[in-house]
């Protein structure tokens, strides 16, 4: 952790930028990782109230890659232009259970993350990235098209049934899910990183979990509208703080 936050330094002073929000994302995040699991790290950054004060297109990614850690941050304004949007790679980074660095700026972007949230294209997000992935395993030598497309289950009911992101570990959401047996005991299998005998029937079982979210997804009415005024003040706010 030291040597993360150390980079993270590094990259304020090298880039000329202020970090608001540093996170643990993938494997590490959700329960799920091995000892060769890669440190995947997440941030929001701003820079300066000059910079933002030009008429040209700027850069508003930062992407570097020490080893086996990744660092990926994005700039306030696009963080907060994918927030009123209920992205849901923010809405993931925002309930890691490890967070590397936390301003006080941050607390007005969770509680416009919680208030944009949109629970039906976040559902579709999420049944989309299950069927890609499954059909993806064909390809695989490993397993991860599963085991991708059982997270991308597990989130989807948990959305269907409480609006919000699981504050859990993958393995924990597995056990609280009311899913197939089957799916409960090669899920289980899949966490442990152990080869499963006959692949094909959790892929039939996954895909009847898919198709039977999305007949659900698309009942949804519900559909909120970015509230451009509120992110424009938020923007403001921090970026001249």
């Amino acid at each position: 952790m030291s040597t993360i936050t150390t980079t993270l330094k590094e990259l304020e002073e090298k880039n000329k930028i202020t970090i608001l929000f540093a996170c643990e994302a993938g494997s590490r995040a959700f329960g799920y990782e091995n000892e060769n699991s890669d440190h995947d790290i997440r941030f929001i950054y701003k820079h300066d109230l000059e910079w933002y004060l030009t008429v040209f297109p700027q850069t508003d990614v930062l992407e570097v890659n020490i080893g086996k850690v990744e660092f990926h941050g994005w700039d306030i304004r696009k963080t907060l232009f994918l927030i009123g949007k209920s992205n849901p790679s923010i809405l993931e980074w925002f309930i890691s259970p490890t967070i590397y660095k936390e301003t006080e700026e941050v607390k007005m972007l969770r509680e416009l993350s919680t208030d944009c949230f949109s629970v039906k294209p976040l559902l579709f997000h999420y049944i989309k990235m299950g069927i890609t992935n499954l059909k993806a395993q064909e390809e695989r030598s490993d397993q991860k098209g599963m085991l991708y497309a059982l997270k991308s289950i597990l989130f989807g009911r948990w959305i269907l049934e409480n609006e919000s992101l699981p504050r859990l570990t993958l393995p924990q959401l597995l056990q609280d899910s009311s899913v197939h047996d089957h799916i409960k005991i090669q899920g289980k299998t899949l966490f442990r990183r152990e080869t499963l005998r006959k692949p094909e029937h959790l892929i039939g079982n996954l895909e009847e979990e898919l198709n039977q979210l999305e007949k659900k997804a698309r009942l949804l009415k519900e559909r909120r509208v970015m509230d451009q005024n509120r992110i424009d003040c938020v923007f403001r706010s921090i970026v001249r703080r």
